[in-house]
């Protein structure tokens, strides 16, 4: 890991894990990636739940409601964002 600290990086892996994380911040989590296997096998398993979201939950059209917004969004969720202690969710 080279004393680099991988929570700045473990935080984008879900976005990244869904293809949605923007350019600069992919390419520095990318980099860190090559030389970190633990966040390697964290992003695998990721990538593992996303591949099985996409087969199993039907695609979103919001009939009669207006664009949405926001990390729901992007389909993402507090979990994702912040790991299951962060901030703004239950203990």
């Amino acid at each position: 890991m080279g004393g680099t600290d991988c929570g700045e990086f473990r935080v984008g892996l879900g976005v990244y894990a869904l293809g949605r994380l923007p350019g600069a911040e992919a390419d520095e989590l990318s980099a860190h990636l090559r030389g970190c296997p633990p966040c390697r096998a964290e992003l695998a398993e990721l990538r593992d739940v996303t591949q099985i979201l996409r087969r199993t939950v039907p695609a979103r059209t919001g009939a009669g409601r207006g664009p949405r917004t926001g990390a729901s969004g992007r389909g993402l969720s507090g979990a994702c964002a912040y790991g299951p202690r962060g901030s703004g969710r239950s203990r």
